[in-house]
């Protein structure tokens, strides 16, 4: 390449140099990524089981506050 075509079209010349880059990068980095997970598996297996006692549950206590609402100050006329 000429120096001078890289002077003037230095922008250019990046973008076209950045995107091939890209296209190897990016394709590598997706595969190498994934590799340590397989399809199947999404995380530690759980089984569920039935419980034959009953379990406690916990309801919320409404809130005895009611919210406060702003008061308007009326403002001085001219």
């Amino acid at each position: 390449m000429n120096p001078s075509f890289l002077r003037r079209e230095w922008g250019a010349a990046t973008f076209v140099l950045t995107v091939l880059v890209g296209i190897i990068i990016v394709p590598l980095a997706l595969t190498f990524g994934h590799q340590g997970t397989s399809p199947g598996t999404s995380g530690p297996a759980t089984t569920a089981t039935a419980s034959a006692s009953p379990s406690a549950t916990v309801s919320p206590s409404p809130s005895a506050s009611p919210a406060a609402s702003p008061s308007v100050t009326p403002s001085p006329t001219r």
